[in-house]
């Protein structure tokens, strides 16, 4: 596995926890309207996905 892949599968799956957490806001599936404390934190773990996934895409086809 390639750091290149890595950083596609960490971004792939930051985006994809994203769209998640505002389908639920959309569903209303929560009790606060809006974002609640939960969707927060969900947010921020997934754009610290993305963030990992960043930083490893100038590393290339380097062996992980």
């Amino acid at each position: 596995m390639t750091k290149k892949q890595l950083c596609i599968i960490f971004i792939g799956s930051g985006s994809l926890g994203v769209l998640v957490l505002f389908g639920i806001d959309i569903v209303g599936a929560g009790q606060f309207s809006g974002i609640g404390p939960a969707q927060r934190l969900g947010l921020l773990a997934a754009g610290g996905l993305i963030l990992v996934g960043l930083t490893l895409l100038p590393l290339g086809d380097k062996p992980a």
